[in-house]
């Protein structure tokens, strides 16, 4: 076997291999003698028929099969020859074969590329934000807590704003009469806000169970009008901010104080783990960046079809998918996954960053120690291998940043959430 191997980009080769018809000939001849053990022809007894004959009628499909059962063969030698290893499937450009020449083809694959990773034990740079909570978020995370502990309360005497609605919704057209099915009966809103305010919750002012009102509402830049048959007008009656409450919310503090520091506490821990994020968003960012590759098509194609098999299973009747242009749009976003995807198995391996055993044990005792009451359930859980290989995974993630971090120079801006609000506007 002669092979040959051309380079035709950083990630795609070029093998012809050829295989000399000596190496072939047995092995041919056991391919003839096989078709004509199984050759039935009229005159002759099944198997009997002379090998000129099964030659003439059926040589072309013959060679093709030996062709293509070789070929499958002889690839795969000569990848291990060239210590190959392809991520897509080859494309086959030539393939010549015929009963006394030799067997001759081209495939053509890719591989994963080199990566070349810039100099970052010497230090690099990074830029976060890290939010700090607010009163209004601390207001706003206590209104939460206030509205579970919360009671409801009849109102015989008349809506007003703040009070919820429970009634049936009925569309109208733009005469003013019923939509057929487009009727939502048991609705639930609370006037003042949503769509139900200024001029659309005025009709509801006064209004009691068993009363009919009209109103319109702003959905989506349009005016639609509902007849409303109310069914109930109720208050939600929120406890006092005292010391009581304090410990009815949260058994581990004595005082309002207390809940409010750690309802602060709390709120500043959610914003680190987003800065925590950030952080590597930022380091995966300076990589892809700096590091020297190519995103192979073949990746790059198979992250984009998952996008779009995510879309159809989040709406799986929408009709009108444009697929190319989804995968326009993704492209970019594609290639960074890809080339990410290879830059953190480049370092993982050149590194020798690991995740033991014994490591991922532990911390699945940890979350026994941390929900006792769960310990079946948690046990259960990660018996299951592709659970165990997700924590595993989740880990390795962890000591991976965590290498990294300690090489970059992080310059943090704090600011406060009513800046990031601001930002969204």
């Amino acid at each position: 076997m002669k092979t040959g191997l051309k380079e035709l980009n950083s990630y795609t080769r070029e093998l012809n291999v050829t295989v000399e018809w000596k190496k072939l000939s047995e092995q041919f001849t056991s391919e003839l003698k096989k078709a004509q053990s199984t050759y039935d022809l009229k005159g002759f007894r099944k198997g009997r028929v002379p090998l000129n004959i099964v030659k003439k009628n059926l040589l072309p499909s013959i060679e093709a099969h030996f062709a293509e059962h070789s070929l499958n063969d002889y690839y795969k030698k000569a990848l291990d020859e060239h210590n190959l290893n392809p991520i897509n499937q080859a494309q086959i450009k030539k393939l010549h074969f015929h009963e006394g020449s030799n067997l001759e083809f081209t495939a053509e694959f890719e591989i994963t590329p080199d990566v070349k990773l810039p100099n970052f034990e010497k230090k690099f740079k990074i830029k976060t934000t890290l939010y700090t909570p607010t009163s209004t978020d601390i207001e706003m995370a206590l209104k939460d807590v206030r509205e579970r502990h919360s009671t409801i309360k009849t109102i015989e005497n008349g809506a007003k704003t703040g009070h919820f609605i429970n009634g049936d919704f009925q569309e109208l057209d733009e005469n003013g009469n019923d939509i057929k099915g487009k009727k939502l009966e048991n609705q639930y809103i609370k006037l003042g806000e949503a769509a139900f305010v200024g001029d659309a919750e005025k009709p509801f002012f006064g209004s009691k169970k068993g009363d009919s009102v009209t109103t319109n509402i702003k959905l989506d830049d349009k005016s639609v009008s509902y007849h409303v048959l109310i069914k109930k007008v109720e208050e939600q009656i929120l406890p006092n901010l005292d010391d009581e409450f304090a410990v009815l919310a949260d058994p581990d503090v004595k005082t309002m104080g207390e809940l409010e520091n750690k309802v602060e506490s709390q709120i500043q821990d959610s914003l680190n783990k987003e800065h925590e994020k950030e952080v590597q968003k930022e380091i995966m960012d300076f990589f892809v960046k700096k590091s020297k590759l190519d995103a192979p098509k073949s990746m790059v194609d198979n992250y984009l079809s998952h996008i779009i098999e995510d879309i159809k299973k989040k709406d799986p009747n929408k009709q009108d998918l444009n697929e190319e242009q989804i995968k326009k749009s993704y492209t970019e976003t594609a290639e960074w996954s890809v080339k990410w995807y290879l830059i953190k198995d480049a370092i993982i391996s050149s590194k020798g960053i690991d995740v033991s055993k014994k490591k991922i044990q532990e911390k699945i005792d940890d979350f026994i120690d941390k929900n006792p009451k769960q310990k079946k359930e948690i046990k259960k859980f990660y018996s299951q291998n592709q659970n165990r290989e997700k924590l595993f995974e989740d880990l390795l993630n962890e000591e991976l940043f965590n290498y990294l971090k300690q090489f970059s120079t992080n310059k943090v801006t704090e600011k406060s959430t009513s800046e990031l609000k601001k930002g969204k506007k």
